[in-house]
């Protein structure tokens, strides 16, 4: 996708982010939805998921029995997106899982990786034997699936030595052959351009029309695993804002410049939370505010960026400190939500997905990571980890992650996921940050 950068430069041309609002309706949600296999983001060559490896290795697996997916030392098949042909063998296998743009064969993968221990191995790893011990084809590369039992004593691999692909369960290092090579002689590797999948889950408050209040869990896979749970009590006021500062403060400002504070007492089974707090009875005028978990807090009034020192995890008026100007106009994005400290990221009507590193006045680093169709969303939060959840209009809830999120550089988000089809009707939603690593 286009990147543009600029800065110490008028934002002018760009317009920044606005709130980050999600919405999730009262009691509208019914069972969990399972878990769906994760969706392709990775392109050939670049940075993968450990989740997506296993995505693309099992998609062979699943068609192990079809006519294309015979064992061949010559002969190439599709992989899952079509992005590629693959040599059908054990090296090729492994080189389709990790999405390679070449054709290493068994001796020579490991140039595409550093080796590890064997106690380190994580899914989507290497186990290869390049030892020539044997009669016939002495090598053999097989795909690490992962631990089954917490003292690491057995797992599970995928192996394509002939047809069809198998997925062998309860292997131990103990066994005297792993898919027919002697398990002394596999040495364990690591590709290097493998990412970890983020870790945790999103906490994120919402607000309904009626003013009532939501609290609703997503975790890091995008799946909703807790939630909603409505408060029975409203609010008392129309936000215009609202901003998460951590798991039971939430910061809300008005359109006549009010700005509450609001403690959450419990979000388990029910949501109850004290009366809110008047910090300040003008001067915010803030209509999208966001908070980056590290002291810093952000908000948008018209289209002029202004940046905050939070001091306190309950925070009265004398503890948020120190406000500056980043920029003086040009912030015209629909949304804003912080991907980390001093990160901002939000969408502009032009379509566009926007991120900034914020580092001082008139001090800012911009990067279109998307140029179209994020028109669509009007309220984006993430909660950290690359993960950005991603509101319609009609209530539907999307989950992407974005492999390195401060690389200014959106070819590394993954495909949409839907964490709901409906029924996120909120007019405001704000996530915890850093809750998801």
């Amino acid at each position: 996708m286009p990147r543009h950068r600029t800065r110490r430069a008028a934002v002018r041309a760009l317009g920044l982010l606005a709130a980050a609002c999600i919405g999730v309706t009262g009691a509208a949600f019914s069972a969990v939805a399972a878990p769906t296999p994760a969706a392709a983001a990775s392109s050939v060559g670049g940075s993968i998921s450990r989740s997506e490896v296993l995505m693309r290795a099992g998609d062979w697996y699943s068609r192990r029995y079809d006519s294309d997916l015979t064992y061949s030392m010559s002969d190439y098949t599709w992989d899952v997106s079509r992005s590629r042909q693959y040599r059908r063998d054990c090296s090729g296998f492994v080189g389709m899982a990790w999405h390679l743009g070449a054709d290493p064969n068994t001796q020579t993968l490991d140039n595409y990786a550093d080796p590890i221990s064997r106690a380190a191995l994580e899914p989507g790893d290497l186990l290869n034997d390049t030892t020539d011990s044997e009669s016939g084809y002495p090598y053999h590369a097989i795909l690490f699936g992962g631990w089954e039992n917490t003292a690491k004593t057995r797992f599970w691999y995928y192996s394509f030595g002939h047809t069809p692909v198998e997925k062998v369960t309860g292997a131990s290092f103990s066994w005297a052959t792993l898919s027919g090579h002697p398990t002394s002689e596999y040495r364990a590797y690591r590709y290097r351009k493998i990412i970890d999948d983020p870790k945790g889950s999103g906490n994120i408050y919402g607000v309904l029309d009626d003013g009532r209040l939501t609290f609703t869990v997503v975790n890091a896979a995008g799946v909703r695993t807790h939630g909603a749970v409505v408060s029975s009590a409203t609010l008392g006021l129309t936000p215009a804002a609202m901003a998460v500062l951590n798991f039971n403060t939430i910061l809300f400002t008005t359109a006549t410049g009010q700005l509450y504070r609001v403690d959450v007492i419990t979000n388990n089974t029910s949501l109850v939370f004290e009366p809110p707090i008047l910090l300040a009875s003008s001067g915010w005028t803030l209509t999208r505010l966001a908070y980056d978990g590290s002291g810093h807090l952000y908000g948008i009034a018209g289209t002029t960026l202004r940046r905050y020192t939070v001091n306190a995890a309950k925070p009265d008026l004398d503890d948020i400190t120190g406000w500056v100007t980043i920029q003086q106009s040009g912030f015209s994005q629909k949304t804003l939500t912080t991907t980390g400290p001093d990160w901002i990221l939000g969408n502009h009507t032009d379509g566009r997905l926007l991120s900034y590193r914020i580092d001082g006045v008139g001090d800012w680093t911009g990067s279109t990571l998307r140029a179209t169709t994020w028109q669509v969303f009007d309220q984006i939060v993430s909660p950290g980890g690359g993960v950005y959840l991603a509101h319609k209009p009609d209530g539907s809830m999307l989950h992407y992650v974005d492999a390195n999120p401060y690389d200014g550089d959106g070819d590394d988000i993954s495909a949409a996921k839907t964490v709901d089809a409906g029924g996120w009707t909120q007019i405001l939603l704000s996530a915890q940050p850093g809750t998801i690593s």
